[in-house]
């Protein structure tokens, strides 16, 4: 067993046969790591989430998740790895209540009843949704319905979580709650392995990795502090520094250097 839980090698799809909206990527993803997927609308991105999920198939390459390959025979065992939670909840919804639809996914595993209601209010309880278990989905904000579609996939123990643009349709408030659930999700279990797809790059701040997508390829890649070193070619795909480093760059100018990475130790060092 590697320590990879993804390892891709050459891997080529196109949607119309002429352009090549995945071109002859190739990477690898730690175990355990939190991984920020980002680039601009089109870049392919979002069409590379649905390759590792086994949502579309690949022209040619090869994906091999937690050892296996991606193919029409591993498919159903490696989607029993996998979770992944879309950009619309509301395309996820199945149950009539919360509880139902966190029940769903335990039902299709055949997982005994007198184990199902304990495993639904504990991740209910985990994003902070016991109280509404009972509720219609349809009553809920888009942030709390996200909640519920990473309740019910935590649920099936994944150990691949895929978040496909999974905050784009939220409001600012619903983004910073995703976000402390993905932190929590990781201090909870740090052998689970996040691939975050977006193109915000405000959410890739948390991450121990960041790939940039551009035209279908990988242009850079690296760690968080690594990545924002390349403003320029991020502003040449439409992407911008996160807020933290635009603020440093703007204190530099005035002659104020500051080393945190975050907004916290930021102004301990501004109060110093």
């Amino acid at each position: 067993m590697n320590n990879n839980a993804l390892i891709i090698k050459n891997l080529f799809y196109s949607y119309d046969n002429e352009k090549d909206v995945v071109n002859d990527v190739s990477l690898s993803i730690k175990r355990g790591s939190y991984v920020s997927v980002i680039g601009h609308n089109g870049s392919g991105k979002s069409t590379f989430a649905k390759l590792i999920a086994g949502l579309l198939e690949a022209q040619s390459g090869e994906i091999y998740i937690f050892d296996q390959r991606l193919n029409e025979q591993n498919l159903a065992n490696i989607r029993m790895d996998l979770g992944i939670v879309f950009q619309n909840p509301d395309n996820q919804f199945i149950g009539s209540t919360v509880r139902d639809d966190i029940a769903f996914g335990l039902e299709n595993r055949q997982v005994p009843s007198a184990k199902m209601d304990e495993i639904i209010e504990r991740f209910a309880g985990e994003v902070g949704m016991s109280e509404f278990l009972d509720k219609e989905p349809t009553n809920l904000s888009g942030g709390q319905k996200q909640r519920v579609a990473i309740a019910g996939v935590l649920a099936l123990n994944p150990k691949m979580i895929i978040l496909d643009e999974a905050t784009a349709m939220l409001d600012p408030r619903g983004k910073r709650e995703i976000g402390e659930i993905v932190k929590g999700m990781k201090r909870d279990n740090p052998d689970l392995t996040v691939i975050s797809i977006t193109h915000d790059i405000e959410e890739t701040l948390a991450s121990d990795e960041i790939i940039v997508f551009s035209e279908g390829q990988i242009i850079l890649q690296g760690r968080p502090e690594e990545v924002y070193q390349h403003a320029e070619t991020l502003h040449s795909i439409s992407l911008d520094l996160p807020f933290i480093y635009r603020l440093k760059e703007a204190l530099a100018k005035q002659g104020l250097e500051v080393k945190s990475h975050d907004l916290d130790g930021l102004a301990g060092e501004l109060w110093q």
